[in-house]
């Protein structure tokens, strides 16, 4: 199952790089360096639980989802 970023409980799904970087306007490192860069694949193998934390951006985890923007009704992994 893939990595996805879960804008505003459901209003819109990031699983893309393309998609993260036109949402967000920057890339989260990738941590597995030897592929390039493929902005159609999925966000599998990209730091951003790290990402969120060094921008500042308040985020929940749940089942390798990542939930942000109108969390008080997320219930995270560490809830």
């Amino acid at each position: 199952m893939c990595d996805i970023v879960v804008i505003n409980r459901g209003e819109i799904e990031i699983g893309s790089p393309r998609q993260f970087e036109k949402h967000f306007g920057f890339l989260p490192e990738k941590n597995v360096q030897l592929s390039p860069i493929d902005m159609d694949c999925c966000l599998c193998g990209y730091e951003i639980e790290e990402v969120f934390k060094e921008k500042g951006i308040e985020f929940k985890k749940d089942c390798g989802d990542y939930y942000v923007g109108e969390l008080d009704l997320v219930k995270g992994d560490n809830d």
